[in-house]
Order: C-alpha cells, then structure tokens, then sequence
C-alpha cells in the first residue's frame, strides 16, 4: 500500500507539472509578444523590469516569451526523436531476443556499436555530412538513444522466451514473427511506457546539448539549449539568459522523470500483488486438499 501511495503521489505530482510545461508551450506563445522580435533600446534587461518580466536578451527579445516558444520546439522535437528511438529500440530488441541464430548475432553487433560510439562525435560528423536542420537533430537523437530501448526490449524478450506460452506457440507451429509480435510483444508494453517518459527527458537534454554546440535548432528559431549557447557571452552581467532556460530543463526533466518512475514503481507494485495474490491462492487450494 505504501508503494502504491507512493508511486501515485510521485505520478500526480510530475504529471501535473508536464500537464501544466506542455499547456504552457501551446497557449503562451500565442498570449506573449514575437520571440523574434528586436528592440536595442531594451538590451540586457534584467527580470522584472517593465515590459519584460524575465528580463531580455542582447539584441531585446523578451525571455519569458523565447523559453516558451523554446518550450514548443523542444518539446516536439524531442517527442519525435522518443518515438523514433522507442520504435527502432523496439524492433530491434525484438530481433535480437529471436530464436534465430545469425538475426539475433546481427541485432546484438548492431546495438553494440552504435553503444560504442559516442554521440557528440556522431552529430559533428553527419552534421559536417549535411547541414544542420530539426530533421537531423531527430535523426541524431533516434541514432542515439536506439540501443538503449533495444537493451531493455532485448531483456525481456530473453526473460519470456523459455516461459511455457512461447514453448506452446513453438510447438503448433507458431512462426518466430508470430511469436515476437502476437505472443511476446504485449509484455514489453509496460517496459515501453516506463521508459517512454526518461528517453524523453534523456531527449531534452541531447537537442539542448547539441543546440548548445550549435549543432541543433538554428536561429532565430527559439529552443532552450540555442538560448543557452546565446546567453553564455553574457553570463557574468546577464545570468538570467543561462539560468532560466536551464531552470527549465531541469524542471522538465525531473517532470519526466518522475512520470517514469511513478509507473515504474505502480508496474513493480502491480506485480508484486499478483504473485503475492497467486502465492496466497496456491496456499489455500494446498490447505484444502
């Protein structure tokens, strides 16, 4: 009862806060003033002052009004790049716990180097390749976070396979695709929406990571990680422009956080009390005969 409690507060609690730092990306820019827009006469302003009350940038532009809409684009961004490493993650997981020999072999090579090889280094060398764009800061974000999901995938598949439902589907003839998708693929879904909310957060911090290094959300387009590499000039006489979009990663993430973890802790409960439930039950047909 007291994990449940737990978990539930801790769910309440962070998804309040989502709720409320996802509403506040879509309405908020539509109720502040142009993000884009320059006034020189009001440069460097601090917080609180009129007109501005998160202060603005070097060239005018209102802060409160760049984190929000910086809120919108990173937050889009790293949902897709979730979505796009979850289901790649997935699939390939999947492909690595299959019985067949040489795909499992090629699966496992195949999340080991892309483990192996650092991300940073990654994003420079297919940026230099292309151009830096959001389509390729997904696309850097999907090549990074893939393996992961595929390890966790990979583990529970490995986990269900010697149970006896697989055993049953192998022998009336059940095909591996029909095993992985029909028979072992609803019990990663838990896994899935676990670790749904930390690839997110894991996300928000690689787009402000690689907008940081100017590999990300170019300009004038607002993110929070361009308002950091932008803010970093002027941190000992404006540290508003570094603090406050950092603040909200920061908030955000811990958002994320606690979303997965209060599910994880709620799924882990929910367990424990059906093999405490099935112990109990074993006992009482036991008691009986």
């Amino acid at each position: 009862m007291k994990i449940r409690n737990r978990s539930g507060a801790l769910l309440i609690v962070s998804g309040a806060a989502m709720t409320f730092i996802v509403i506040g990306a879509i309405i908020a820019p539509f109720f502040l003033v142009d993000p884009t827009q320059i006034d020189l006469s009001s440069a460097l302003a601090p917080p609180f002052s009129p007109g501005h009350f998160l202060g603005s940038d070097a060239l005018g532009r209102d802060v409160l009004s760049r984190i929000a809409s910086g809120a919108r684009v990173s937050l889009i961004v790293s949902l897709l790049g979730m979505i796009g490493s979850l289901t790649v993650g997935t699939i390939m997981g999947l492909l690595s716990g299959a019985n067949t020999r040489w795909l499992a072999w090629l699966s496992d090579r195949l999340i080991d180097i892309q483990m192996a090889f650092p991300y940073i280094l990654m994003a420079i060398v297919i940026v230099s390749a292309t151009t830096a764009s959001i389509p390729i800061l997904i696309l850097l974000m999907i090549l990074a976070g893939w393996p992961s999901a595929a390890r966790v995938i990979r583990s529970i598949v490995l986990s269900e396979r010697p149970k006896d439902y697989v055993k049953a589907a192998e022998i009336v003839g059940a095909d591996q695709k029909r095993i992985l998708i029909r028979y072992i693929g609803p019990t990663v879904v838990p896994a899935i929406l676990t670790i749904a909310p930390l690839q997110a957060s894991a996300m928000i911090v690689m787009e402000a990571t690689l907008s940081f290094l100017g590999l990300g959300v170019q300009p004038p387009t607002p993110s929070w990680g361009g308002m950091l590499l932008a803010g970093k000039v002027y941190l000992s006489q404006a540290w508003w422009l570094t603090t406050l979009p950092g603040i909200a990663i920061a908030i955000t993430c811990a958002a994320l956080i606690g979303v997965g973890e209060g599910l994880a802790q709620r799924l882990r409960g929910d367990r424990r009390r059906r093999v405490d439930l099935g112990e109990s039950q074993t006992l009482t047909a036991g008691a009986k005969q």
